[in-house]
């Protein structure tokens, strides 16, 4: 089972270095998106992972409802990735503060 963080958790997190992956379509992240994510489609990352992703390196996942960073957080991490799936994506009230 992937493991979960809120947005404001995501925050916390010191490390400027925090890969964020919005799996949302393109149309749906040029409205919004967090600060320093990178827009991979989910048919693009699970179909192509290891065109996008390294063993060895933490990503988050991110959707608009977190159901299906969630799933996809599940399979990728059987592939052996370390993915942490972003509970509730952007319909969590705290993402308005982040968001651009």
């Amino acid at each position: 089972m992937p493991e979960t963080i809120t947005i404001n958790q995501l925050n916390a997190i010191k490390n400027q270095n925090k890969f964020i992956i919005d799996i949302r379509t393109p149309l749906e992240f040029s409205s919004y998106h967090l600060p320093g994510a990178v827009n991979i489609p989910y048919d693009l990352l699970m179909t192509y992972p290891d065109s996008y992703l390294k063993q060895g390196v933490t990503y988050y996942l991110i959707c608009a409802h977190g159901s299906v960073s969630f799933r996809a957080a599940a399979i990728l991490e059987s592939y052996g990735y370390n993915i942490i799936s972003i509970q509730d994506g952007y319909t969590a009230t705290e993402f308005r503060c982040y968001c651009w």
